[in-house]
């Protein structure tokens, strides 16, 4: 029996969505910071909001269907609820907050006489930018005397000045994904493997006689399950007594004559994603990292270097290496915006002509002029507060290549930890050179590392699978911009506050190493590095990068010209960077295998029939790093990080 569906956006379902960011916008600095344990919303698909679905469709929702079947959230509602999750998720700690309020802070707190930071950068920061009050950036890091509260009025102008900036940010990538959901979503039907959970876990949420989901019924997706849940508890368990010794699911081993170190790990819930990916894409994301192992050896053989290594750049790969991908990744995405093309002059009739797009969260027009006046408000701000104009344009630009080029990746490939190869900031810096540039806008693109730093936890990966979960909707709902908007809100409200509360509690530097050392030195390091000894070495990085963007252009020719063309050129922009390189090349391997071996001795049966295992990889993973997040939190265990990308 159906129950009548009622409109996702409800009063009830925001409000959920609502607490339930405000609960993760606490608990993900908690268990980073304090716990130091896994990382909740560190990707595309943050576990913490996974399990907080889960928790909703398998113990709420039929507990109110047993009540009262017109009690329970329908379909559209909850869909609306994990929305708000996953772009609530975004802005806190990993995607923003973590290193917002650290890197604002860290050129004064680590300026000293030999790095010469008083000189380099300090004079050059604007006082909208970062706190002026130098006792409160140092209790930051270093913790308030006892009996003393609190310095908020420090932090006043730097909120105020950067909250507005990073929401019409986030508002440009949600008029982005506005403009190519049709493209992706409709004309081109990309896979969008993360939004499989979610939406298996949905099925017969509407039937008033049904009180699970027939994945919840599944012993497979159990038996999946119980795998990471039972290996990780055990391995758990081991840092509380010693009768349990630990399983290794990770290490690195050599290859090619010890010229190379490559480092592995068994990382189930990627063996899951895989399982999902086409198999075109999973062979070329571990054929691509075996071809830059192999890079690498001969890079290193013949003493190949074209300069010293970049600020962010992912996996620590050779600067000859990460600009062939970052071509790459330029490339895929001029592609991308090319061949929608079609699809954007479509929008772009409609918007013209005041046309409201049926099958569109935002009208056309509404998202060409939201587009817009955020890119001139964000150029404006960014010159405002410091940057040359041609600077602010530069980044701009560079940004939306990275997180268009990223997101497609994310669609197509399902892999949750994307990062890019390099960010636009080193390209500039690099490009344009100190004399050129000034220390001034060099200072500017070090505080632009708040923004374009992780690329793994980002907005466009979050609003292109929103949309995607939405689009089942004959007619979206014109209000899910507003949930989405207060998603974005209670999240930087709740995670600024919680993480000031504990830097000033416990001091920064007694918090994690990364946000409280490693971030906010990173990009002052690096920049004081080039203004110091300037490289002349951008020629041939620009020739790598050429030649990354050719190949990454035979790659797409090849693929479009013939269907039997093994390589998929999403592969290769990311086969070095740092989440493939440590977490994911081996699952990636592991899952093709196993697709492939299904496929070619089953058929298509026997893989629909397998693939509640491999979702049941995923889920019991997110459920037991969450669930040793909040035993190790209460015993005051650190460390224990078992998930991560």
């Amino acid at each position: 029996m159906n129950m009548q569906p009622s409109s996702g956006v409800s009063w009830r379902s925001v409000l959920t969505g609502a607490v339930l960011v405000g609960a993760i916008s606490l608990l993900s600095p908690w268990a980073i910071l304090l716990v130091k344990g896994s990382q909740l919303t560190s990707n595309a698909i943050p576990i913490i909001a996974v399990l907080f679905f889960f928790l909703l469709v398998a113990l709420v929702v039929p507990g109110l269907k047993w009540i009262g079947g017109q009690l329970a959230f329908s379909r559209l509602e909850l869909i609306t609820i994990y929305v708000m999750m996953l772009v609530g998720s975004v802005v806190v700690t990993t995607g923003f907050t973590g290193s917002f309020l650290s890197v604002i802070t860290g050129a004064m707190y680590y300026a000293t006489p030999e790095n010469k930071w008083d000189n380099l950068f300090l004079p050059n920061i604007h006082p909208w930018l970062a706190p002026t009050d130098g006792e409160a950036v140092r209790f930051f890091y270093e913790g308030l005397p006892r009996g003393m509260t609190i310095p908020w009025s420090p932090w006043i102008k730097p909120l105020a000045t950067w909250i507005p900036f990073v929401v019409v940010f986030y508002g440009v990538i949600f008029c982005l994904g506005v403009l190519l959901r049709g493209q992706w979503v409709e004309n081109e039907r990309l896979v969008f493997p993360l939004t499989r959970l979610p939406l298996v876990l949905l099925e017969d949420a509407d039937q008033s006689d049904s009180f699970f989901s027939a994945l919840l019924k599944n012993r497979l997706m159990w038996l999946g399950f119980a795998l990471p849940l039972l290996l990780h508890s055990w391995n758990s368990l081991g840092n509380y007594n010693d009768l349990f010794q630990k399983v290794a699911l990770s290490g690195s081993f050599s290859m090619l004559g010890g010229t190379v170190g490559v480092p592995y790990r068994l990382n189930l819930p990627i063996i899951g994603l895989g399982y999902l990916m086409p198999l075109s894409i999973s062979f070329s994301v571990w054929l691509f990292f075996l071809l830059g192992v192999v890079q690498r050896a001969i890079f290193t053989r013949i003493g190949l270097q074209i300069g010293t290594s970049d600020i962010w750049n992912s996996g620590s790969a050779p600067p000859a290496l990460m600009h062939q991908q970052a071509g790459g990744l330029l490339v895929l995405t001029l592609f991308v915006l090319w061949n929608a093309r079609g699809h954007l002059g479509g929008l772009w009739q409609k918007a013209r002509r005041g046309e409201r797009g049926e099958r569109e969260t935002v009208a056309p027009r509404s998202a060409f002029l939201g587009l817009a006046a955020g890119l001139v408000f964000m150029v404006a701000w960014l010159t405002l507060t410091g940057l040359s104009l041609y600077v602010a344009v530069l980044l701009v630009a560079g940004a939306l290549i990275v997180f268009i080029g990223l997101s497609r990746i994310v669609c197509e490939a399902g892999l949750p930890g994307c990062q890019t190869p390099m960010v636009p900031q080193a390209f500039i810096t690099r490009g344009l050179g100190p004399e050129v540039l000034g220390l001034k806008n060099m200072t500017g693109l070090g505080f632009s590392t708040v923004w374009i730093g992780e690329t793994a936890a980002n907005m466009m990966n979050a609003v292109v699978h929103s949309l995607k979960l939405t689009s089942t909707q004959e007619r979206p709902d014109r209000r899910l911009p507003w949930a989405i908007v207060l998603a974005i809100l209670v999240g930087l409200a709740g995670s600024i506050w919680f993480t000031l509360t504990l830097a000033y509690a416990y001091g920064g530097i007694n918090l994690h190493s990364w946000y409280y050392v490693g971030a906010p030195k990173w990009p002052f390091d690096y920049m004081a590095s080039v203004a110091n000894s300037p490289e002349n070495s951008f020629a041939p990085r620009l020739a790598f990068t050429t030649l990354g963007g050719g190949f990454m252009g035979l790659l797409l020719f090849l693929r479009q010209r013939f269907l039997w063309w093994p390589l998929h050129p999403i592969g290769f922009p990311i086969s070095s960077t740092y989440t493939i390189i440590s977490y994911g090349w081996l699952a990636i391997f592991m899952a093709w295998v196993f697709k492939g071996v299904t496929l070619r001795y089953g058929g298509v049966r026997v893989y629909r029939t397998l693939t509640p295992f491999f979702l049941g990889l995923v889920l019991g993973e997110f459920f037991t790093a969450c669930l040793w997040v909040f035993i190790d939190g209460a015993y005051g265990f650190e460390g224990n990080m078992i998930f991560n990308f």
